[in-house]
């Protein structure tokens, strides 16, 4: 009975306890059979104990897939001189670190390169009225552009797998020739793409590769090493070169960090190689990449703990059997623990089986609130780049999850970071609550403001030098404005609350945001169909369903302790959703010019289906982009639409989903939309088409 309670402990308190790791924790294995026994006995005791179907919530898919800007880059425009055309720049997170996108500008304003499922073009693209495609780069039926990079006379193209098996290739193309554009290189590996930046002539890509796979048919487990194929050669991650730290690792990935001179081919690749369990999330300055990871748990120490608090209840010659257990690997450990037990077991008094059971109790509810706070911690790991070397340097952990790479941001030797963490009560879950770490150069925590907005979620951060700007939500919109000018000393200044969300902030200048999100409630009225026998009548005006609806707001920070809301308008149509919500790259604005342009889509008409419910019409679905004026004197104007789908043709030859505007751009007065199948120009004083271009051709 009791080495079933144990079991049951066991099996379904999956938290586990976990130290803090340190730089001197870091090690590298001597050998390839080092590597196996390290895996393979780690493999052993969490299938023991069925622990791959629990985690934190930072594994479960409950994390909300935002976008906010947390580093201060107003301007987009190209700084090139005076008789060069003014373009806009892809929308970076942080100045000096470039991010891959769909579209890029070169340097001089003329030529733009757009990757869509099907390759990469090449358009001469000003002047608009002479824009075309020069030429076109194809790759392997499988194969699909996921970002590209452009440096000068070199295009870099990451590409993913069509199959979603995973798999990454990079091809360096030299484009110095536009109507010929020659590949240099090629690099590949196996794993599943995290994430990439570009620093100076150096792309630095993060992926996570499976350290364990599967033989076909028989299921039989294979330790694989990671391995690179540079044109064509492949090169295997010698085991010596793999990182770990020692302590049980039940993620079975390895996190490959990989850098290439985008400008000199012959420059070799550099590669640094984790077992540290699958990074989630980066954040990059223009000297640290910071890895994200949920916190693994140290189930030796867990299992220790464990058998001490046990030998309390067991009889002085049955806790001493215990003794033989210090030398054991974890999963032997709690072998030998249920064997001592079962075998003494019938041997035990009434009396002492429910002081087992007692004990055994009250350990689960000392331990339960801090295990499950310490499984919901968030592992950071920052390493040193510079000139494409990757040094590991240290690592931190602060409680709670964060929204994505963007709660992230570094200052002045600080690293900020904002999170969403649960509070635990004999074991159960309480309300969330938000808060800020500010970690010092050890990465260790100097500073925290916690308790923000109980029982919400982050939804979008802003960081604007000493100033952070939080939007959570449940069923209003806090805005809120933190003093981190004191890192050590972090203090709530104000709030704004409103209804809806905003996911994503961006500066008008340094005392204004602007937001994007959406609205919750809207007094307007709709005309919506009503039944009515076996005919049906259009309602002339009933009240709107409450949305959520597509709203861009624009605050005045200038008073942090009383944050304003100054102009807003709301998309009032249903559905209506923006792609820059989710996707910070599809977001433009011009400061210079006082235009936003934003991606939209919405439902033009419902239909009721044959069990009389309704739906929202797909074939009537209205996609592209809304042009605003943006400016403090005048607020938020709708200045006009632009959309890819008014031909018949188009509508009836693609799906309705691939005529939506994924990326707006411009170079001088024209505007360029870019849809899966087309790029159009069009005047930015009127809108007026002046080219459209087929991508297919």
């Amino acid at each position: 009975m009791a080495a079933a309670l144990l079991l049951f402990f066991f099996l379904f308190n999956p938290a586990i306890y976990s130290k803090e790791m340190r730089k001197s924790d870091l090690k590298t294995f001597n050998s390839y059979s080092e590597l196996k026994d390290f895996l393979l006995s780690n493999r052993e005791f969490m299938r023991k104990f069925s622990m791959f179907s629990y985690g934190s919530p930072i594994l479960t898919g409950s994390r909300k897939e935002n976008i906010s800007m947390p580093s201060l880059q107003i301007s987009e425009e190209s700084a090139g001189d005076s008789a060069s055309p003014e373009f806009s720049t892809t929308n970076n997170q942080v100045d000096g670190v470039e991010e891959g996108d769909l579209v890029q500008c070169d340097g001089d304003g003329k030529y733009l390169y757009v990757a869509n499922s099907r390759g990469i073009s090449i358009i001469y693209a000003y002047p608009a009225e002479k824009a075309k495609v020069v030429s076109k780069i194809s790759f392997a039926a499988e194969a699909i552009p996921n970002e590209i990079y452009l440096n000068k006379n070199k295009l870099a193209v990451i590409l993913g797998n069509r199959q979603s098996q995973s798999g990454v290739m990079i091809e360096v193309f030299d484009i110095s020739d536009h109507e010929k554009p020659i590949l240099k290189r090629e690099i590949a590996f196996k794993g599943n793409y995290l994430n990439s930046r570009m620093i100076g002539d150096y792309v630095y890509t993060i992926a996570n590769t499976p350290a364990i796979e599967y033989e076909p048919g028989t299921g039989k487990e294979q330790i694989r090493l990671p391995e690179i194929s540079l044109n064509g050669e492949n090169d295997t991650i010698n085991a010596n070169d793999v990182h770990y730290f020692d302590y049980p690792d039940y993620y079975d990935q390895y996190t490959l960090i990989m850098s290439f001179n985008i400008l000199n081919d012959n420059e070799a690749a550099a590669s640094e190689t984790f077992l540290s369990g699958a990074s989630q999330d980066i954040y990059s300055s223009q000297e640290n990449i910071y890895l994200l990871s949920p916190k693994i748990p140290d189930l030796q120490n867990y299992v220790q703990k464990i058998i001490n608090g046990l030998e309390e209840a067991l009889p002085y010659n049955v806790a001493r059997q215990f003794d033989g257990l210090s030398t054991l690997s974890p999963a032997k450990k709690i072998g030998g623990l249920e064997n001592i037990i079962n075998e003494n077991l019938s041997n035990f008094s009434d009396e002492q089986v429910t002081a087992l059971e007692q004990k055994m109790n009250s350990l689960f509810e000392e331990l339960n609130n801090n295990i499950n706070r310490e499984n919901r911690k968030t592992v950071i790991r920052r390493f040193f780049i510079k000139d494409g070397r990757i040094t590991y340097n240290s690592q931190g952990e602060i409680p709670g999850y964060v929204l994505n790479q963007f709660s992230m941001d570094e200052y002045k030797g600080f690293f900020r970071i904002a999170t969403t963490s649960q509070r635990f009560v004999f074991g159960e879950p309480l309300s969330t609550s938000n808060n800020i770490y500010i970690l010092d150069q050890g990465m260790k925590i100097a500073g925290r403001l916690e308790g923000l907005a109980p029982s919400e979620n982050i939804y979008s951060v802003r960081y604007i030098g000493t100033k952070a700007y939080l939007v959570t939500y449940r069923q209003i919109d806090p805005l809120f404005t933190v003093d981190l000018k004191d890192p050590y000393n972090p203090k709530l200044l104000g709030e704004l609350k409103i209804p809806g969300y905003s996911d994503y902030l961006h500066p008008l200048d340094e005392n204004h945001l602007i937001g994007i999100g959406k609205e919750s409630s809207m007094p307007q009225p709709i005309p919506i169909d009503e039944p009515l026998g076996e005919q049906i009548r259009t309602m002339p005006v009933l009240p709107r369903t409450g949305g959520p609806y597509l709203k861009i707001g624009l605050f005045d920070v200038s008073d942090p302790a009383n944050p304003k809301e100054i102009s807003k308008y709301i998309v009032d149509q249903e559905g209506s959703d923006s792609l820059a919500l989710r996707d910070h790259h599809a977001f433009l604005f011009s400061r210079s010019k006082n235009l936003l342009f934003l991606p939209v889509s919405y439902y033009q008409e419902r239909v009721q289906t044959k069990n009389g419910f309704w739906e929202n019409n797909l074939g009537g679905a209205w996609q592209g982009a809304y042009v605003f004026g943006i400016s403090l004197k005048n607020g938020i104007s709708l200045k006009g639409r632009v959309n890819h789908s008014e031909e018949k043709a188009v509508e009836e030859q693609y799906p309705y989903y691939e005529n939506g505007i994924k990326r707006s751009l411009y170079i001088n007065d024209v505007l360029y939309t870019v849809s899966e199948h087309m790029l159009k120009a069009s005047s930015l004083e009127n809108l007026k088409v002046i080219k459209e271009i087929d991508l297919d051709v």
